[in-house]
């Protein structure tokens, strides 16, 4: 048969197809293979709900290929399922996102092995719906693993050290400046939904201090960088076919990120930046900024994008080990970790100044508290305000901290990814299996956060030295959140000017306890409303 082929023509070559292949054949074969197909998929689905059963694990009743992921995302409030669990199974669990197992726990102990003695056989993240392969090119710190890890980090540890934060001071007492002065323009006794002007300040702060740019955030109400950024928060909440085909079928995450990044480069290419993600057109945006940084000496500041410039190394193609970059990133980790600080930085610290607004419009004896020590601290001296004195002020330290505690914010992306074979307490964790804490759960733990009842909010707890894993807020281990001190000084700042030129009362149309949302960040459903009554200094 082969020969009669090779001697056709081309001419008579699909007559020779019709009279020697019958289409109907075609057909049911290829019928019968995806028929095979599917029951191997539908077999390997069975076989991983056996998961914990074989581990002896429990784990709450799940639906077949769906898992509890639709029980998990039906009220969006990720924390607040865990945390109902929690007190069902008990300390350490596992549910299915789709059909992939993610282990939960709040037990220390557990936390302690991973986090800290065995990190390095944790070195990982867990993985989102659309989350790059561990070799992908565009991985930021957040997302990478191993020795690549590593060097990002060491690469990005200076820019946030005591002496490089001490810098930052000035620039952060100017953007909190901008934000009293938008609050007496618009607060005057007056209701007003304050988590809005928290966002804008964030994202404001973080473009002069990292980027050395001022794009006038706070003051111009249209502005499409806070725009593209929260149509990204809102994606994790309210997810798109994509994110759920990557939940769903989580073995196909690889092709999926590919496929989109593909469409998004042409639409980016015929000029069409409307309808792109909101995340390709940040990384646009921040690739031109770091191309004009380039190419102009005079924009050359001592700043967050020109500590990863400084480290980038030209490279004609992605084809080389990371391991032999050493102190080096490359054009694309420099922009992708450029666009993570962005975001990361933004909702996390906004969220944070909401949740402490509405604490202190409640509790009106915790205003009155930080506002006398305050005072004492500068003696209506505003300008000692900095980056060192605001570290000195206890109780608003102590505020602070229980803010965190009993808000906690990003608890859906404390977890870690195993990324070596090994045993843990008795649980056998293979390579790829997730492990989720249950930061609620350890945040209101009775024994923990005792003797006062951890449902009051009550900041002179943190007097007392506790197990520093009970606190979650910022992650723990090797890879807790490397903007933590940048964070602290800027929620710390902001809160002092706050204090100090207003009473914050509670609004009559607020809520008295806040409904909650929950993507990757847990935040105030409806914001929080207040009212601003300027003090008489």
């Amino acid at each position: 048969m082969l020969f009669e082929i090779q001697n056709l023509s081309l001419e008579n070559f699909f007559n020779f197809i019709d009279t020697r292949i019958n289409p109907l054949l075609v057909f049911k074969g290829a019928t019968i293979s995806l028929a095979i197909l599917s029951l191997i998929y539908l077999g390997k689905l069975w076989y991983s709900y056996r998961f914990f059963k074989k581990r002896g694990i429990k784990n709450p009743d799940y639906e077949f290929f769906y898992g509890n992921f639709r029980e998990l995302s039906k009220d969006k409030n990720y924390s607040e399922k865990l945390k109902k669990w929690t007190d069902i199974y008990g300390k350490t669990y596992g549910y299915f996102e789709g059909h992939l197992p993610i282990l939960v726990t709040s037990d220390l102990d557990i936390i302690q092995e991973v986090f800290i003695k065995q990190s390095s056989n944790f070195s990982a993240r867990k993985k989102g719906p659309l989350r790059r392969k561990d070799d992908d090119p565009n991985l930021d710190l957040f997302q990478s693993t191993k020795n690549r890890w590593k060097r990002m980090r060491m690469i990005m540890n200076p820019t946030f050290s005591s002496a490089k934060l001490r810098e930052l001071g000035p620039i952060l007492v100017n953007c909190t400046d901008r934000l009293i002065d938008v609050l007496n323009q618009d607060g005057q006794m007056s209701e007003i939904n304050i988590a809005q002007y928290f966002k804008r300040f964030t994202m404001d702060s973080i473009w002069n201090c990292a980027f050395g740019v001022d794009i006038n955030m706070q003051y111009e109400k249209e502005n499409d960088y806070f725009n593209k950024c929260e149509e990204v928060f809102r994606l994790s909440a309210n997810m798109i076919l994509p994110q759920y085909l990557g939940i769903y079928l989580y073995e196909f995450r690889g092709i999926l990120m590919p496929c989109i990044t593909l469409i998004m480069r042409i639409l980016s290419k015929i000029g069409n930046h409307k309808t792109l993600l909101p995340l390709f057109w940040l990384r646009m945006k921040i690739g031109e900024l770091v191309k004009k940084r380039l190419n102009d000496e005079k924009l050359k500041k001592k700043d967050f994008i020109q500590l990863l410039l400084d480290a980038k190394s030209e490279f004609d193609n992605d084809n080389f080990n990371y391991s032999d970059l050493k102190k080096f990133l490359t054009p694309k980790e420099v922009e992708t970790n450029l666009v993570l600080f962005m975001l990361a930085g933004y909702e996390t610290t906004s969220t944070a100044l909401s949740y402490s607004s509405h604490v202190l419009a409640t509790y009106s004896e915790e205003q009155s508290r930080l506002y006398e020590e305050i005072c004492q601290a500068f003696e209506a001296d505003l300008s000692l305000i900095n980056s060192d004195s605001v570290q000195k002020l206890q109780y608003l330290d102590w505020f602070v901290k229980e803010v965190l505690r009993y808000y906690p914010i990003g608890n859906s992306v404390v977890a870690r990814r195993c990324t070596k074979k090994t045993t843990v307490k008795g649980i056998d964790f293979t390579e790829d299996m997730t492990i989720a804490v249950d930061a609620l759960s350890i945040h209101f733990d009775d024994e923990l956060w005792g003797p006062v009842d951890p449902k009051v909010f009550y900041p002179q707890r943190h007097e007392v030295k506790r197990n520093p894993l009970a606190f979650m807020a910022f992650g723990n281990g090797p890879r807790n959140c490397i903007g933590m001190k940048f964070a602290l000084i800027e929620l710390k700042i902001a809160l002092i000017k706050l204090i100090i030129n207003f009473e914050i009362l509670p609004s009559v149309n607020g809520e008295k306890e806040i409904e909650f949302e929950e993507g990757v960040v847990r935040y105030p459903k409806n914001g929080v409303k207040v009212l601003l009554k300027k003090r008489n200094n």
